[in-house]
């Protein structure tokens, strides 16, 4: 049976080439670099050649063993190796993670996130192991890949291949470390996103020129930043000769953005809605203005009885705007709460959807890469009203929205216990008006 691979770019293949010479490899790459496509050759390669097990003089197939920090990751990997193995699959279960071809190799798959013992028991002749930068920190360098993935390779003196995209500077971060202390033993690739030659030099260039420079050197030149210093979303970026714009007197659509929390207490998250004006006619760009915000904390059994209180105030900033087009309604993430307040709005008729689940599964750093370029470019601006807003929340009257905005950093080690529900609504505001427009 013939298995036909993709054909390595000059920039994959010179890496392949280089990695032959070493058991632990690490491939620091930049964005659309291809490095699942790098991944799925390698583990294919493995899993059709023929070695030998200790004691045993008949040739089988190789042990390939593939690790993604979250399910999702796997998925994509899982998808290709299944289309490329197809004539060699004996049996597949994405529920056991398991890929197994007739020649007696095997394939498995584990999420590393979610299973410290991920590997445990296992041997394999190579280890591939995906978005290293994106494992817990610092679980992953101290307990897992020592104590449960790297035992796999003693046996069979098997090879290990590391690929990520840097996530910021953080000695215990297991893709920073790798990188980083020589001490563990790993061979160092480097790989922007320019070594790919199938992207286009133009686009490149176009992204450099709309791109937060910082999220440029990380994203595609794929170098480790220090985003400890400054925050990502500079506030000045909202207002026009520092100062916040009128609000509209008209525009094509408003719309609001909801966060909500599960359950109320002072450990908890708050409600958050932010509420934007949208221009996408008559314009040489599409504006994007922040009109009005809320942030409350209450308990997961009253929303119901808040969010009429919401169109209200949906129907007073139309008054106020005139979009051309009415209301957009509400975006909710359907998860926790809001799947439930998405049900009942079938029931009451509200105007209210789901944002986007590929936009939800992504994480918080990673939402918040997509919407910075928008709001390096000052694609949104504040009104006066929302600008000079503020209420009470967890003991503290602010303006809550410009302090989660502005006090936000990537690879932040305590972004779990802070409040970020403005914050979220922000940014899938960005991204839902800017990057997904059919949304609206």
């Amino acid at each position: 049976m013939d298995i036909y691979l993709p054909q390595l770019h000059i920039g994959q293949a010179t890496i392949w080439q280089a990695g032959l010479d070493h058991r632990f490899n690490v491939v620091r790459c930049g964005r659309r670099w291809g490095k699942t496509a790098m991944l799925c050759n390698i583990a294919a390669t493995y899993a059709t050649a023929s070695f030998t097990r200790p004691g045993l003089e008949e040739l089988f197939g190789g042990r390939v063993g593939v690790f993604t920090a979250e399910y999702r990751q796997y998925q994509e990997i899982f998808d290709k190796l299944v289309e490329l193995l197809a004539p060699l699959i004996k049996s597949q279960s994405r529920s056991e993670k398991r890929i197994l071809l007739t020649n007696g190799g095997k394939i498995d798959f584990w999420v590393t996130n979610d299973n410290k013992l991920a590997g445990r028991g296992r041997e394999y002749e190579v280890v591939l192991i995906d978005e290293a930068a994106f494992t817990k920190a610092p679980e992953m360098l101290e307990e897992i890949w020592p104590k449960s993935i790297k035992p796999t390779l003693l046996v069979p003196r098997g090879h290990v291949w590391v690929f990520s995209t840097p996530d910021g500077i953080d000695e215990n971060n297991f893709f920073y470390a790798l990188c980083n202390n020589k001490k563990l033993g790993f061979f160092e690739h480097y790989a922007p996103t320019s070594s790919n030659p199938y992207v286009p030099a133009d686009e490149l260039a176009l992204e450099e020129k709309n791109c937060e420079p910082r999220v440029f050197r990380q994203e595609f030149l794929a170098e480790f930043v220090d985003w400890s210093k400054d925050a990502l979303f500079d506030i000045n970026k909202w207002l026009v000769d520092g100062k916040p714009v009128a609000m509209p007197e008209t525009c094509d659509l408003i719309f609001a953005i909801a966060d909500t929390a599960l359950k109320g207490g002072q450990e908890n998250d708050g409600t958050g809605f932010v509420y934007f004006a949208y221009t996408y006619n008559y314009v040489e760009e599409p504006e994007l203005r922040i009109i009005d915000w809320d942030l409350t904390q209450i308990q997961g059994a009253l929303l119901p009885e808040y969010i009429p209180g919401v169109y209200e105030n949906l129907n007073r900033l139309s008054r106020i705007c005139k979009p051309r087009m009415g209301s957009g309604g509400v975006f909710m993430e359907d998860a926790a709460m809001g799947a439930i307040l998405l049900q009942k709005a079938e029931t009451e008729g509200w105007d209210m959807k789901a944002i986007d689940s590929v936009l939800t599964g992504k994480g918080k750093d990673e939402r918040a890469v997509m919407a910075s370029g928008y709001h390096y470019l000052g694609r949104c601006k504040i009104t006066e009203e929302a600008f000079n807003k503020t209420v009470p929340f967890k003991q503290a009257e602010a303006n809550h929205l410009w302090k989660q905005v502005a006090g936000f950093h990537l690879a932040d080690k305590k972004a779990h216990v802070r409040a970020d529900d403005l914050l979220d609504g922000y940014m899938y505001g960005l991204i839902i008006a800017f990057g997904n427009g059919a949304a609206l």
